[in-house]
C-alpha cells in the first residue's frame, strides 16, 4: 500500500458494532424484497442451494458478479442500507467507484458520471471458459465516460484449472493494465466458491500458491502486480491468514458502515466494496484516498517485491520486476522476494539478457551445444539464444567438448564483456591508460570494461585515497544486475 493512501477509517467500538448488527438485521428482515430489490452484483440469496460445481472451463454457467457469493457464505455480514433501502447508506470516505459484470448490460456510464463515480471495474472473465459479453462496451464506455477503469476475473481455483492457465484466459481480453493514467490494476475476485466448498477443494496452502500462480503470470505479462479482492472471512479460512500479500493492492468485501477488521497481509485497504446497490449501477466501490492519489495509483505500480526496502538499487529492482524479466519467488506465506545480494549465476544472467531484449523468437537445438546444458535445463532456450548471438559461446575444454558452466556465478569483468556483445559489440577505441587502477590494460576484457564505464553503465568505486576501481573480480549480485540492465536499457533500449 502506498504510504501517502491516508489510513482506513477508525474502527468503530465492538459493542457498538454489535448492536448495529442487530438492528441492521432485524430491518432487513422488515424490508425484505424491498431494500435490494434490484441488487446490482446479482447477489446469491442465502438461502440458494448451491448447484453440482462445474469445472473451471466451463461456459454455461460461470456468469458470478464480484461479491456475489459473499453474502450466503458470510449471512451475519452486517448490510449497508442502500439508495433504494428505507434508511439511506452514510457515504464512505474516499472517492466513489463501481464494479459492473454483465447483469448490468448496457451501462448508462454518463450519469454513473455525473452521480459522481471516478472509477469502475468491469468484469472479464471467469475461470478458464467465460467471457463477460459486454465487457468491451462497458470497458469502453466507462472509458469514454471519462472514469478510470479496471478489469477483474471470478477466480474458479480448483485443482484442474492452475492460476497462471486464468491469468492467460483473463488476458484474452485485452484489459491488461499499462501505464496510462486511465487504467487500474488487473483484479482477482477471491470468494467461496458459488458451487461447492468454499475454498473450491484446495489446502490453504495450496491456495495461496495458487493466487501467487495467478500473479507471477499478471506480473509478467503487464509489468503490474493484480490488485486482490476479498473479504477477511474468506481470506482467513482458505489461506490461513496468509501474510505476504501486501504488496497487491486490497480491495475489501465488507458490506457494512466500516471496513471492519481487515485480512491478515494489508495495514489497510486500497478499496472497498461497501453494497451491492446504490447510486450507481452495480457494486458501490470507494478508494481510500483523493482523486489525486487515486490517479498515481492508475500510473504507478508501486512495491513488487518484499525484500529491497533500503537496497541502494530499489529503483533498478522494481523497474526490472516491472518489465517481467525477474518476478523473483514466492514463499509459503505469499510473500515474493527479489534476493539483491545473491551471486549471478550464469544460467539465470541468459535468462535475464533475453528477456531484456523482449523474449524474441527462437528455436533452440534440439541436440544441446553444450555438454554441461541439458535439452530439459529450465534455461536451455535462454542458454542457446545467447550462443547463438555470439553473447557467450562458453569455454572448449581439453577434449574438444564445449560447456557453458551455467552455475558459475558472473563476475564484473565477464559481465562487461556480455553487456558489449549485447548491444553488438559496436566500435570503440579503449583509453592508452587505464580509468580504473585494478583494471591493467592488458586485462582481456580491457576493451569492454572501459566500454562499459565510457557508457555509464558502470563507473566503478572511488576509494579512500580518491583512485578509481572497477573491482573486475567480483560477483555481480543480483541487485547489481538489475542496476546494469537498467542503464543498459536507457543507454540503448532492447534493439542492438
Amino acid at each position: 500500500m502506498n504510504a501517502s493512501i491516508p489510513r482506513a477509517p477508525k474502527r468503530q467500538n465492538p459493542v457498538r458494532r454489535g448492536i448495529r448488527k442487530g438492528m441492521a438485521g432485524y430491518v432487513a428482515l422488515l424490508v425484505a424484497g424491498i431494500v435490494l430489490g434490484a441488487p446490482g452484483a446479482g447477489a446469491a440469496s442465502a438461502t440458494t442451494t448451491p448447484s453440482p460445481s462445474p469445472s473451471a472451463t466451463s461456459s454455461t454457467s460461470n456468469d458470478h458478479a464480484m461479491g456475489s457469493t459473499i453474502r450466503s457464505h458470510e449471512p451475519t455480514t452486517p448490510m449497508r442500507m442502500s439508495a433504494q433501502a428505507v434508511e439511506p447508506a452514510s457515504v464512505a470516505s474516499g472517492v466513489p467507484g463501481m464494479d459492473v459484470s454483465s447483469h448490468q448490460g448496457d451501462v448508462d456510464w454518463h450519469t454513473a458520471a455525473t452521480n459522481g463515480a471516478k472509477f469502475a471495474y468491469v468484469k472479464a472473465s471467469e475461470g478458464t471458459g467465460y467471457a463477460n459479453p459486454y465487457f468491451a462496451t462497458q470497458y469502453a464506455g466507462s472509458a469514454n465516460a471519462g472514469l478510470l477503469h479496471g478489469a477483474y476475473h471470478f477466480a474458479l481455483p480448483d485443482p484442474s484449472s492452475s492460476g497462471a492457465d486464468q491469468a492467460s484466459y483473463f488476458l484474452q481480453s485485452g484489459a491488461a493494465w499499462t501505464p496510462d493514467g486511465k487504467t487500474l490494476p488487473a483484479l482477482l475476485d477471491l470468494e467461496p466458491n458459488p458451487y461447492g466448498s468454499e475454498c473450491y477443494g484446495l489446502s490453504q496452502g495450496e491456495m495461496v500458491n495458487w493466487i501467487s500462480d495467478f500473479a507471477t503470470t499478471i506480473l509478467s505479462r503487464t509489468g503490474r502486480l493484480p490488485a486482490i479482492y476479498t473479504s477477511t472471512s474468506w481470506w482467513t479460512d482458505c489461506t490461513g491468514g496468509a501474510a505476504g500479500f501486501g504488496n497487491h493492492p486490497l480491495h475489501l468485501s465488507s458490506w457494512a458502515t466500516d471496513p471492519g477488521p481487515l485480512p491478515a497481509s494489508w495495514p489497510d485497504y486500497t478499496l472497498w466494496q461497501n453494497s451491492d446497490s446504490g447510486i450507481f449501477p452495480g457494486d458501490q466501490d470507494v478508494f481510500n484516498g483523493t482523486l489525486t492519489q487515486l490517479a498515481d495509483f492508475a500510473t504507478n505500480p508501486g512495491p513488487i517485491f518484499s525484500d529491497i526496502s533500503g537496497d541502494p538499487f530499489t529503483t533498478e529492482i522494481n523497474w526490472l520486476g516491472s518489465r517481467g524479466i525477474s518476478t523473483g519467488w514466492t514463499e509459503t506465506d505469499g510473500s515474493r522476494n527479489y534476493n539483491p545480494l545473491t551471486a549471478v549465476a550464469r544460467d539465470a544472467m541468459a535468462a535475464f539478457m533475453y528477456r531484456l531484449m523482449g523474449s524474441p523468437a527462437f528455436a533452440p537445438p534440439a541436440t544441446s551445444p553444450f555438454t554441461d546444458v541439458a535439452t530439459n535445463n529450465p534455461f536451455y532456450k535462454q542458454i542457446t539464444w545467447l550462443a547463438h548471438n555470439g553473447i557467450s559461446t562458453g569455454w572448449t575444454e581439453a577434449n574438444g567438448s564445449k560447456t557453458y558452466r551455467p552455475y558459475l556465478a558472473v563476475n564484473r569483468d565477464a559481465m562487461a564483456a556480455f553487456m558489449y556483445r549485447l548491444a553488438g559489440s559496436p566500435a570503440f577505441t579503449a583509453p592508452a591508460t587505464s580509468p580504473f587502477t585494478d583494471v591493467a590494460t592488458d586485462n582481456p576484457f580491457y576493451k569492454q570494461i572501459t566500454w562499459l564505464a565510457n557508457s555509464g553503465i558502470s563507473t566503478g568505486w572511488t576509494e579512500s585515497d580518491g583512485s578509481k576501481t572497477y573491482r573486475p573480480y567480483l560477483a555481480v549480485n543480483r541487485d547489481a544486475m538489475a542496476a546494469f540492465m537498467y542503464r543498459y536499457n536507457t543507454k540503448f533500449g532492447t534493439t542492438h
